[in-house]
């Protein structure tokens, strides 16, 4: 890794450690019973991710990859953690949006969230 890249990344962990917020990942899985109902649970990946909340006004359009994403709310946070696509992110009030895309940059990451039907 080059040393610009090092200095990067450790200004995004310096901005997130002033002006971010603990934010906690779920993600769904699916069990089936024996009368082959599903029934749907929502599991905390990993420890808190730090990240930076930023909220956009309306339903934000963006043309990302080739895909059209609409977004109620974006964060940063530092590479490498585990989020994925259809995932939740919950705040500190239990309130949450749907990761919708993530944009991966090399210092940081842009992670575009929806609320989608029948969320809060």
């Amino acid at each position: 890794m080059s040393a610009n890249l090092d200095a990067m990344k450790a200004d995004t962990a310096r901005i997130l450690s002033d002006w971010g917020e603990s934010l906690t990942i779920k993600r769904a899985t699916v069990a089936y019973g024996d009368d082959g109902q599903s029934t749907e649970t929502w599991n905390t990946q990993g420890g808190a991710v730090t990240g930076e909340w930023q909220p956009v006004t309306g339903s934000t359009e963006r043309h990302e990859a080739g895909r059209q994403v609409k977004t109620d709310a974006q964060f940063i946070c530092l590479v490498g953690q585990n989020i994925m696509e259809g995932d939740r992110v919950y705040r500190a009030d239990e309130s949450y949006e749907t990761v919708a895309y993530i944009k991966k940059y090399e210092d940081h990451w842009t992670v575009f969230l929806t609320k989608t039907e029948g969320e809060q």
